[in-house]
Order: structure tokens, then C-alpha cells, then sequence
């Protein structure tokens, strides 16, 4: 199963979640009104109830009253949740008490976890996630957020102690497949629901609370109305955790599957059993195992790398198969035998980083030829391989320290991106130290002076891998340095009245995932079921593609002819150079990110057949693909060529 249809699967699953919801809401709301029934007519005349039954004291009225206001405490519960984590996978981390990680932290355990997310988030093509570390003993991780733009990775303590890297390795695989599969946003969704069904409970446990301050004599009819109260309070008690007991089962249900695929997917992404198995017997063999000691603990637990709790519910509604089935999957011919936890040794790397620093020439001249088709590309989005991890790993070494150590923290990451915009042009160069003077941070401008001296041994295919190292530094800044470094970014780009490729790629890739973060901008919703709802759009898409590659005006048509006809998509026309407008673009690419996801591969297949038109892809259209796909939520690798080229 490919990305997009991982997607589609994803989205098939929130309705049919959705229909497991409508049933249990209809059930409580059915109950309820019972219950309501019979605390009523029970507490006006009991013998006559017990004569007449329920449903002769049916009552339309009431009935209404109770739909409404039970639909009003479920819904309002659902909403309260989902707004509580509409922030993404950071709310979670901090709900589970988690610190953030600091990019350039020097704790030699939190610098490997850092190099192996890095690693794997540059070779999948996503943004490379905020790590969190939760000061537990015991082994586990998660991945939470609503999508890859917003994922966070969660490591307990207990992991970094126990795991070896490839170990390591194997669990953050595992967080990554989640992290394709959409499992994250089902998860978040799970939690709104339950907190929804479970509502109902709660408003019964302080009902009777209530019972106790209500007093007065019997003859007052204090009694009865505190009897009344009793009952209803016991009653909507006992129907919201039969609710929740069902949402467990839900919970569980949608949840066991998914973890044998996150096992499968991490060991296919990086070719190794022996990773997350090891993981898994370590779990198996520490005495703290996976519980986590979080008092939030219980509300996540469908989430976790291993089960995260314990107790009744857990064991009658598992969210993880066992361990044993979980190893066995993997490694068929397991002994049975579980492994005692030892502190692993932590190596600094040096062997990537000398790989990475040999392969500095071949990176910044690598032009991909005769090695990929435009299905090979779209195959590699959504999937991780230890060979895009290694293309990854070297990439990253390749990268100048000074500005690898810049980007991990909020200010260098500023004066990174400020210096990638700097024309060569002397008369442009000096407008653009002139905005920086007048409108940056003077210490920002400073360090971008600084930095200036590292840039030009910066390969070109290690452009946008460094803008992602720098993007979790971008999304600590506060709401007015965001704004103000949005201001410069704009002002460095307009400082030659025109918008380079080079500064809309660099640009549509940073705005479009920090205004998301800081709120400037909706998250896109699937609008469009049919590719001739966006004609207009794809054709402006394809067409910057084709020019991109091709400076011959005739040379770009006819890649651009090639790119539709690989999608059956001959109803586009060419857009002429001069008419692509790459602020049109921005708005183009908002509408193509509304389509549906079965529909995304044509445009991104239309434009990797028009890139590879001529048996070969640069550097420049090989970023543009990729920044292209993640626009579109489709996260694609680093292309590398085969058989050891760039």
C-alpha cells in the first residue's frame, strides 16, 4: 500500500470511526432518556410506574429536552478536546510532561536521538520533528500531532538508556510510519470522542456530589429531590462508563492493527529485524517495561510504541498485541527469550560526518540521470529506505558546521535562512544589508554577516535538509519574532523587485509550514474530488515545472506535453513563461492542497514526468518536486541516484 492510498485508508477509517461514534452517542442518548423516564415518573409515583411502565410515561417534551442536552454534553466534551490538542503533537508531549530537546543540546544520549530523527526525517522528506524527552524510566515513544507539518517524537529517558542506535533507530521508524499512515490525527480524534462519551459520566459523579448539600425535611420534598438526584447521578454514572467502555473497545480496535503495520513498515524502511526487535525484547526484559508513570498516561495510550498502562480495562481492551505475537512477527524463529537492558554505547557519528564531507563535491554538481521514472519517484513519498537514510546521513555532514550548529537553535536559525537569501549581485547584496540593518535583530544581522563566509561551500541539494534543520528552531520563536522575521524574509526577497525560484522555493517552503504553525493560515481540508475542479492550477503547476528544467521555450512545451500525457491529463494548457507568476503560485498551490489524496499522485506524477522528459533531473527540479509534494502533504526523499551516484 503506497502513501496516498495509506492516506485515503486514513481517511476511510475517521468515518467509519465516525459511524462507531453516531452508534454509542445514539445508545448513551437512548439510555439516558430511560433513565430520565424513570427517575421522573418515579419520583411523582412510584407504584404507578411500576403498574404503567416506561412508556406510558413516554413524553415528547422531555424526551427532546434530554436528546438536546445530552447531544449539547457529548459534543461540548468532543470540542473542548479537540480544541485543547488542535496545537498539534506539542500539546500532547507537554500533556505527558515532556521537555523539549534543544537542537543543540550537548548531552551525548539526546545528541544521538536528535541525529537519528534528523536522519530520518531529512530521508523521508518530512519536516524534521521537535523531539521530546519524558523523564521516565521505562522504554517507549510516540508520535503525535495532526500531520507531518505539526508531528512531534516523544522518547522516554528509559529508551535512550536502554536502546543501542539501531535500536534507537527501529522505534523512530516505527513513530514515522504513524506518522505516514495517518494514524496521528485518528489518534487525537480518539481522545476528542472519548473525552465526549466520558463526559456523561462525570456529569453523573458530580450530580451525586451534589446530593449531599441538598437538605431539608422529607416534608418539604427536600428527601425525594435528593433521592431523585441520587438515582440520576448513579444512573448517568453507570451509562457514561458503559459509553467509555465502549469507546475503549473502539480504542483498542482500531488501534492493535496498527501497530503490527508500524512494526512491519519500520522494519521495511530500514532493513533491519534486529532493530526493533531488540526494542521490543528489551521491553520484555527491563523491570520497568513500557508503564509510564504520567498521570495523562492513560489518555494516550493507544499511541504509544508499547503498551503505556495497565490495569483492568487495559488487559480486557489491549490497545498493543502482546509482545511475544509482536516479536514473533518479526523474527519467526524467536527463541523466546527477552534481553536485559544495558547502557548501549554512544559513538559522535564521526564516520557519517567524513563520509558526508567526501561527498561534498559530487553533491553540489549531481545531476540524477537515467535512474529513476517519474512512478519510482512517486513510489519513494510516504516511505523510508536505509539507503535514502544514508543519502540523508551524508547530506547532513556535508552541510558547514557553523551553520548545521546555527540552524539548532531560534537565533542562528533566523540568521541561516536571512543569509541563503543573499544575491550575488554586489548593488542587490547591499540593498538587502540594508533592510537587514533597518528592519533584523542587530545581533541576527551580525551572525548572518558571520555566517555569510560558510554558505558558498553549502551544496545546492543541501539547501532545503538545512532550511528543515532549522524549521524546529523557527517554530520556538514567539508570535512577534515570527512576524518580524516573516517581514525581512519578504523584504530580502523583494530587495530586486522580482521573486527567484531559488527564494520562492525557500520562501513557499518556510511561510507556508510556520503560518500554519503560528495560526496565520487555515489547515487545508479535502474539497476537491475531481482533477478539473483545479484545470487552472495544475496547468500553472506543470507548467513552472517544465520551465524550471528547460530554458528552451519549445524544449519546456514539449516537456510539459509529456508531463499531462503520462496522467491522461491533455485538457491542461502550456502556460508561456512569461505568464507564470509565482504569487499566483502560492494561491494555486492552497488549491491543489484541497484535493482529495488519490488525486495528488496525478499532479506530482505530471510533474516528475515533465522533470525527467529528457532521461536526466537537476538539483533545482529535483527540490522543486520535492518542495511541490510536501505543498501537497506527500512527503518525498531526497532523490538519490543509484548504484552509488548523488
Amino acid at each position: 500500500m503506497n502513501f496516498f492510498e495509506a492516506q485515503a485508508r486514513a481517511r476511510r477509517r475517521t468515518g467509519w470511526l465516525l459511524v462507531l461514534f453516531t452508534l454509542a452517542v445514539a445508545s448513551l442518548v437512548v439510555l439516558t432518556n430511560l433513565l430520565v423516564i424513570v427517575v421522573v415518573a418515579g419520583s411523582r409515583d412510584p407504584n404507578q410506574l411500576l403498574a404503567t411502565g416506561i412508556l406510558a410515561n413516554f413524553d415528547w417534551g422531555l424526551f427532546g429536552t434530554v436528546t438536546v442536552g445530552t447531544l449539547v454534553v457529548i459534543g461540548f466534551g468532543s470540542a473542548y478536546k479537540m480544541a485543547e490538542l488542535s496545537g498539534g503533537g506539542r500539546v500532547v508531549a507537554e500533556m505527558l510532561g515532556g521537555r523539549l530537546v534543544p537542537r543543540n543540546s550537548t548531552d551525548p544520549a539526546e545528541r544521538r536521538l536528535l541525529n537519528v530523527v534528523e536522519e530520518m526525517a531529512i530521508a523521508a522528506g518530512t519536516p524534521v520533528p521537535p523531539v521530546y524527552l519524558l523523564d521516565e524510566a521505562a522504554i517507549n515513544a510516540f508520535a503525535a500531532g495532526l500531520t507531518a507539518n505539526d508531528a512531534v517524537i516523544g522518547v522516554t529517558r528509559g529508551t535512550l538508556d536502554a536502546l543501542d542506535r539501531d535500536e534507537l533507530q527501529g522505534v523512530i521508524a516505527h513513530e514515522f510510519s504513524h506518522i505516514f499512515n495517518g494514524d496521528m490525527r485518528m489518534n487525537i480524534r480518539l481522545m476528542g470522542v472519548l473525552h465526549g462519551i466520558l463526559l456523561i459520566g462525570l456529569a453523573g459523579y458530580y450530580l451525586l456530589r451534589a446530593t449531599r448539600h441538598i437538605g431539608g425535611s422529607r416534608s418539604r420534598g427536600g428527601g425525594n429531590i435528593g433521592l431523585a438526584l441520587l438515582v440520576l447521578g448513579l444512573g448517568l454514572l453507570v451509562i457514561g462508563y458503559a459509553g467509555f467502555f465502549f469507546g475503549q473497545w473502539i480504542k483498542a480496535t482500531v488501534s492493535r492493527q496498527r501497530e503490527y503495520l508500524a512494526d512491519a513498515s519500520a522494519v521495511q524502511f530500514t532493513r533491519n529485524r534486529d532493530g526493533i526487535a531488540g526494542a521490543l525484547k528489551k521491553i520484555g526484559g527491563s523491570v520497568m517495561g513500557s508503564l509510564l508513570d504520567s498521570p495523562a498516561a492513560r489518555q494516550y495510550s493507544h499511541a504509544y510504541f508499547s503498551a503505556g498502562v495497565d490495569g483492568f480495562l487495559e488487559s480486557l481492551f489491549a490497545t498493543h498485541p502482546p509482545l511475544e505475537q509482536r516479536i514473533r512477527a518479526i523474527e519467526p524463529r524467536w527463541d523466546g527469550r527477552f534481553v536485559t537492558p544495558k547502557p548501549p554505547a554512544i559513538t559522535d557519528d564521526a564516520a557519517a560526518k567524513r563520509a558526508g564531507d567526501a561527498r561534498r563535491a559530487v553533491l553540489a554538481t549531481a545531476v540524477l540521470a537515467g535512474v529513476l521514472t517519474p512512478d519510482d519517484a512517486l513510489a519513494t513519498i510516504g516511505t523510508l529506505e536505509q539507503k535514502n537514510v544514508d543519502h540523508a546521513r551524508d547530506i547532513l555532514a556535508a552541510i558547514p558546521e557553523p551553520l548545521r550548529q546555527a540552524a539548532a537553535e531560534p537565533f542562528g536559525a533566523r540568521a541561516v535562512i536571512y543569509g541563503m537569501l543573499l544575491d550575488g549581485a554586489p548593488d542587490i547584496r547591499a540593498r538587502q544589508q540594508a533592510v537587514l540593518a533597518a528592519q533584523a535583530d542587530a545581533a541576527v544581522a551580525q551572525l548572518t554577516a558571520q555566517l555569510d563566509a560558510h554558505l558558498p561551500a553549502l551544496a545546492e541539494a543541501a539547501r532545503l535538509p538545512l532550511a528543515e534543520l532549522a524549521m524546529p528552531s523557527l517554530r520556538t520563536l514567539s508570535a512577534a519574532q515570527y512576524q518580524r522575521f516573516r517581514t525581512v524574509v519578504a523584504a530580502l526577497i523583494e530587495a530586486d523587485a522580482k521573486v527567484s525560484l531559488n527564494e520562492w522555493l525557500l520562501q513557499h517552503f518556510l511561510m507556508r509550514q510556520l503560518d500554519l504553525h503560528f495560526g496565520l493560515r487555515p489547515r487545508p481540508r479535502a474539497a476537491h474530488g475531481l482533477l478539473g475542479d483545479v484545470n487552472r492550477e495544475a496547468a500553472l503547476v506543470v507548467s513552472l515545472v517544465a520551465h524550471t528544467e528547460h530554458s528552451d521555450d519549445a524544449e519546456a512545451e514539449r516537456a510539459f506535453k509529456a508531463g499531462i500525457a503520462a496522467v491522461g491529463a491533455t485538457a491542461l494548457k502550456f502556460v508561456p513563461r512569461l505568464q507564470v507568476n509565482l504569487k499566483e503560485l502560492d494561491e494555486a498551490m492552497d488549491r491543489l492542497a484541497e484535493l482529495r489524496p488519490l488525486l495528488k499522485p496525478r499532479i506530482l506524477k505530471a510533474c516528475a514526468a515533465t522533470i525527467m522528459h529528457d532521461g536526466s533531473a537537476t538539483v533545482r527540479g529535483r527540490e522543486l518536486l520535492r518542495t511541490l509534494a510536501g505543498s501537497l502533504d506527500s512527503p518525498m526523499p531526497p532523490l538519490a541516484a543509484k548504484d552509488g551516484a548523488a
